[in-house]
């Protein structure tokens, strides 16, 4: 179904965010008008008083950003709408201008001294929920410029990182209607259309199908590769320019000191999926024996083993499932799983110009939203799991946490989301009897875990040495980078499909748009399914505190400290080998029930 036909509840309806554009401007005011006041407090940090008066301030503007941010995410649903790229405008003029005004901040915080500071901070206990950060931000003190360095950066910040925004342009406001001959009719392809002809179109005589629709639905990007790699490389370009100015070793230790995690970590998680790479091995070459395919290509790893399984679940049925597979987790839990789910709060179906992909955002006092793009499929079902866990981490935490604690870093996100995917497989496959269903769950859960590890582990590694490599300069072109992108791919288990230069798929690196928007994050995927199923073990034990209280926790401590209470530490490797040997077992039992007679 297409959005345009869907019901209203199925859509998202922000106004009690905001009435009418006119009000969101309104907010848009205030954020300039705190803004000029916190700049009066240049020069005047240095007391007390003022101290507590600006981060008030703070506090108060950052509460009615996020409000405006939110509001935004309605440009979602159809790119091509200007009202909401004006919007996006006007709010980043008004915060580039905040950014200046404020620039002086960090160097005098870091002139008026970490003693000082948190000599404040714990003599009031109104500041305290700021010490966390202080403290961080102390530990990162000495990548701070002199004021008029900081005011020159964020005079230029703007069209600096107007690059990044061209990415969504290119991809989806740009992007064309593909058309294919299906079952004898012409069809727009789109990526529920892609998904059906990967999994259930004819192993043997539609090889050549599934690579043309491949070809159609990366079209856009093959045909712009020339477009995205400029616009790539201009991203890390000045990224490499930013950690020469502050004085960092990498873009990778820049990206992952805010989070206080060592390099190693990073190294290690790369390490220890190429050490143990042949159980995706063993996963795909299963697939290829099934079928019986001469040759096996990327196109091919999706076809489902088990032809009359043809399942298909509405938004309501999906959401009984969850509700079931969850209700271990108590009814703390169910409660604001519901607040999660309530009307217009989920933009569930596809279009062609909105947004592919899903997630979930809010907090701070705006309840959580989700984006879905809905197939009917299992992946959709377990994927609206995923995207409620992040809902319902942020409203446990928001809760619990005073700000700025309730906002827990990225890194953590993908834990809470993860764990739901473990429990709702569990549920499933524990409801049924039937070997077809067994042999479908079992190889959608292998595939599901190995993309979230194995594969974001690729896209990690490919995005360290596309950075390491123009911090060498070594200049990027589109050519460069796809063969960047297939040597690591055959790195990480793809020298056991055959090449077929026709499908051009190493120019579909661009569809990662997390390499664009948000560099270094998807390592943060393999980082956290590891940690939610340890998380998820201790529930299947009967322990559900430990999950509770990581939600409960938000960005109380250190990433790693959050992580470590729940017993999880990244610096071992036995850490990897739970999920490691469960995808084994899984791979091991598929196996076995394929040979059953």
């Amino acid at each position: 179904m297409k959005r345009k036909d869907a019901d209203k509840k199925y859509q998202w309806d922000f106004s009690h965010l905001y009435a009418s554009v006119d009000d969101w401007k309104k907010d848009l005011d205030q954020i300039e008008r705190l803004g000029e006041e916190q700049a009066k407090f240049k020069g005047k940090l240095n007391t007390l008083e003022n101290f507590k008066l600006f981060e008030g301030h703070d506090q108060q503007m950052a509460l009615i950003l996020n409000k405006l941010v939110v509001y935004l995410h309605l440009g979602d649903v159809d790119q091509t709408n200007t009202l909401y790229q004006e919007l996006e405008g006007l709010l980043t003029n008004v915060w580039q201008k905040v950014n200046v005004q404020t620039a002086w901040v960090a160097p005098e915080v870091k002139e008026i001294g970490e003693e000082t500071i948190l000599g404040w901070i714990d003599q009031e206990s109104q500041l305290a929920p700021y010490r966390l950060g202080y403290v961080n931000f102390f530990k990162e003190a000495a990548h701070v410029l002199s004021t008029h360095d900081e005011e020159l950066l964020s005079k230029v910040a703007r069209s600096r990182g107007l690059i990044g925004g061209m990415y969504d342009s290119l991809a989806f406001a740009d992007n064309q209607e593909q058309k294919l001959v299906y079952h004898d009719q012409e069809v727009v392809v789109t990526g529920a259309l892609q998904l059906e002809i990967m999994q259930d179109s004819n192993p043997v005589e539609d090889q050549k199908l599934r690579q043309e629709v491949n070809l159609l639905m990366n079209k856009g990007f093959i045909d712009k590769k020339h477009s995205f790699a400029k616009v790539y490389d201009g991203i890390m370009q000045s990224s490499s320019e930013g950690i020469k100015l502050r004085n960092y070793p990498s873009a990778l230790a820049a990206s992952l000191q805010g989070d206080n995690v060592p390099v190693e970590i990073y190294l290690k998680l790369l390490e220890v999926a190429r050490k143990n790479i042949q159980v995706f091995k063993d996963y795909n070459l299963l697939i290829k024996k099934a079928f019986g395919l001469e040759k096996f290509y990327p196109t091919d790893r999706q076809l489902k083993l088990v032809k009359e399984y043809h399942q298909t679940f509405s938004v309501e049925e999906a959401q009984t499932i969850i509700k079931e597979a969850l209700s271990v987790l108590g009814e703390e839990y169910l409660k604001n799983l519901a607040i999660a789910w309530s009307p217009h709060r989920i933009d569930y179906y596809e279009d062609t110009n909105k947004t592919s992909g899903a997630y979930s955002t809010g907090g701070n006092g705006v309840e959580p939203i989700i984006l879905m793009n809905w197939d009917d499929k299992l992946n959709s079902v377990t994927t609206l799991a995923h995207e409620s866990g992040h809902s319902v981490h942020t409203l446990f935490a928001d809760a619990t946490q005073t700000y700025p604690l309730n906002e827990y870093p990225i890194i953590l996100a993908e834990v809470a989301s993860t764990v739901n995917e473990h429990l709702v497989f569990d549920y499933l496959i524990t409801h049924t009897t039937d070997k077809s269903e067994k042999i479908y769950l079992l190889q959608q859960r292998i595939f599901d875990l190995m993309s979230t590890f194995y594969r974001q582990v690729q896209f990690a590694d490919f995005e360290y040495r596309a950075h390491s490599l123009v911090e060498q300069e070594v200049p990027q072109t589109a050519e460069s980078l796809a063969k960047l992108f297939n040597e690591v791919q055959l790195d990480y288990g793809y020298d056991v499909f055959d090449s077929n230069q026709e499908s051009d798929s190493q120019y579909v690196w661009p569809r990662v748009s997390h390499f664009f928007h948000s560099p270094y994050y998807v390592y943060k995927y393999a980082i956290d399914v590891t940690a939610s199923y340890k998380l998820y073990t201790d529930i299947k034990n009967g322990n559900t505190d430990s999950l509770l209280t990581f939600l409960k926790a938000g960005g109380s401590k250190d990433p790693l400290d959050v992580l470590k209470d729940a017993g999880i530490d990244f610096s071992q490797e036995t850490t990897y080998e739970p999920l490691i040997q469960a995808m084994q077992e899984m791979v091991n039992e598929l196996d076995q029930l394929l040979n059953q007679k």
